[in-house]
């Protein structure tokens, strides 16, 4: 092809048609430029195929993390109605006649319980890797990349809650077990020289007679409750986030 180019050229200067030449100039100028224009559209269109596919392999995996954290904000959920089971036992405890020099044996689990901690910690590899690779220019719906940060924003404020949860936790519940009550006759075998010693706290008389303890059951019983609404709520925007992800992930295919 250039060969044939050249001999038209070579021809037309020969012939000494120079206007005739300066139009085939011209034209084969325009030539060159729309072979670069074609190609640059077609490089083009490769990297808008290149970045479609990688965004599309992270918000599938966006999806991945989404569904890791409605099964971690269940657990969450779950494990705070055990709290709050523990914690209305306990009122029981400090309230009812019934339950009047109760051994500790009969409601240790429920102590330990109110005095356990969890944290909740959302999986974040998929919304980092976008950020840090800047997938989300890449995205064309507005409402799709709010309602990803929108999400993020409402899990980082559980996480918060749950790490405040429980220092509440360590401040009330573990420092009043330990500095108060008395668990060598719940775990004799800690103490090998138990059986010698008899104990003289009263663990029910403890409770019942101890504001703080009680204090302490009313802000853990609000604390379970705010946490199991917040996670709740997390639980209902990742389901609708994957939906819109989903819809995106439709029509832009």
């Amino acid at each position: 092809m250039i060969k044939f180019f050249r001999k038209i050229r070579q021809r037309l200067l020969t012939e000494n048609k120079f206007s005739k030449y300066l139009v085939y100039a011209i034209g084969e100028i325009v030539l060159v430029v729309i072979g670069i224009l074609i190609a640059l559209q077609i490089n083009n269109l490769n990297e808008s195929k290149k970045e479609q596919n990688i965004l599309n392999a992270s918000l599938n995996s966006l999806k991945l993390n989404l569904q890791k954290d409605i099964g971690n904000l269940n657990d969450q959920i779950e494990y705070n109605k055990s709290v709050l089971e523990a914690v209305d036992f306990s009122f029981r405890i400090i309230s009812l006649p019934e339950y009047d020099d109760l051994p500790l044996s009969k409601f240790a689990d429920s102590v330990f319980d109110i005095s356990s901690e969890r944290t909740f910690l959302p999986t974040t590899t998929a919304f980092n890797s976008m950020e840090s690779g800047s997938h989300f220019q890449w995205i064309k719906t507005q409402d799709l990349i709010q309602s990803i940060y929108n999400y993020y924003a409402l899990v980082d404020k559980i996480a918060s809650i749950t790490i405040q949860n429980n220092q509440f936790v360590k401040n009330h519940m573990e420092g009043f077990t330990y500095n108060n009550m008395e668990f060598g006759s719940l775990l004799p075998s800690t103490n090998p020289y138990s059986k010698k010693r008899n104990p003289k706290l009263d663990n029910t008389k403890i409770l019942r007679e101890s504001t703080i303890f009680e204090n302490a059951l009313i802000g853990r019983r609000f604390r379970a409750n705010s946490e199991i609404e917040v996670s709740k709520d997390a639980i209902l925007k990742a389901k609708e986030l994957i939906t819109t992800i989903d819809d995106y992930l439709n029509v832009n295919n």
